[in-house]
């Protein structure tokens, strides 16, 4: 009977280094195929998109939640780049603005992986403390400080308007940025009178029409 075969300390390195490699490249085609199929791609379906065998996904992911896992892991450290990256704007207002919005944007554009996150809300709670708490903070105590937010308003209130604004990015093809009214909106309507930009939301309200299509999508 011939020995168990090992890795010998010069291919160590190299294992590892493949093992890597393998797990981006399992993670990168984990998120093409849940944004054009859904959640319910298979661990087969995705090791033949990644021109691997089904073993090697078995050996970095023990099943699908592990998946879905680390590529939720990803999610919150990019939505944590889009934060600090908003908190760069000069204008505490605009900051607080940026950090919705461009956070709504990417939720919008990830349906799949937003539906798995807002599934698993309280598992990922550590996460986002975390990750997105202390830069959120930050930016809400700016935009407080310059008398233009009402000072009720708080960091807990950033997942109260991505969880009201959710289902608005259903109509992709009907209207796609129908979502920014609303969010706008929301925005809006938190800041004091006459300290910030006053108008109508863009854009337009939908037409009857759009609205009864837009909820016939909604179960």
């Amino acid at each position: 009977m011939s020995a168990t075969p090992t890795v010998s300390g010069s291919d160590a390195p190299r294992a590892r280094k493949d093992a890597v490699r393998n797990r981006a490249i399992l993670l990168e085609t984990a998120d093409r195929l849940i944004a054009i199929r859904g959640l319910d791609v298979t661990f087969h379906q995705l090791a033949a998109a990644a021109g691997m065998g089904v073993g090697t996904v078995y050996r970095h992911f023990a099943d699908k939640e592990a998946l879905l896992g680390a590529l939720i892991e990803q999610r919150f450290d990019t939505a944590r780049d889009i934060m600090l990256a908003a908190e760069q704007v000069s204008d505490p207002i605009e900051a607080l603005r940026a950090a919705i919005v461009r956070t709504c944007e990417y939720h919008f554009s990830d349906r799949a992986l937003w539906q798995a996150m807002m599934s698993a809300a309280k598992r990922n709670q550590e996460l986002a403390r975390e990750r997105l708490l202390p830069v959120i903070t930050r930016i809400v105590a700016r935009a407080r400080a310059s008398g233009r937010l009402r000072d009720d308003f708080t960091a807990t209130d950033f997942p109260m308007i991505f969880l009201l604004t959710g289902n608005l990015g259903y109509p992709v093809d009907i209207r796609p940025d129908l979502w920014r009214r609303y969010v706008e909106s929301i925005i809006d309507g938190f800041m004091l009178q006459d300290s910030d930009r006053v108008g109508t939301a863009a854009p337009a309200a939908p037409t009857e029409d759009e609205v009864e299509r837009i909820l016939s999508r909604i179960e």
